[in-house]
């Protein structure tokens, strides 16, 4: 899909922007479909490696698009806004989901 619409890319700067856009919609399509709600990352053990195998089970149990905002502000440090345009909601959704994941990520944690 990138190579097919490189063409139509206004200036080369934007091409990582462009990228991650395209990979974050595939990844939560792709998601959306699987009963078993694939993993989106692969979380680097960085320290205790029995602590990015809780977290990364307990995404995994997170819905698609919980999973996917709470990724992209809490790894990848996309503010709500960006993550919002990225995933094609408006801002209030974003914050919503946002609020939830947290919520969910926590009681997952917990239980």
């Amino acid at each position: 899909m990138i190579l097919r619409n490189l063409s139509q890319l206004g200036t080369p700067d934007a091409l990582f922007g462009w990228a991650r856009t395209i990979a974050v919609r595939e990844a939560v399509r792709i998601a959306r479909r699987r009963s078993d709600h694939a993993e989106l990352i692969d979380l680097p053990a960085a320290g205790d490696p029995q602590l990015a195998v809780d977290v990364a089970d307990v995404l995994r149990r997170l819905s698609p698009e919980h999973r996917a905002i709470l990724l992209l502000r809490e790894v990848e440090g996309i503010d709500e806004l960006h993550a919002a345009q990225l995933l094609s909601v408006p801002i209030g959704t974003a914050k919503s989901r946002l609020s939830r994941a947290r919520r969910s990520f926590r009681k997952e944690w917990q239980s």
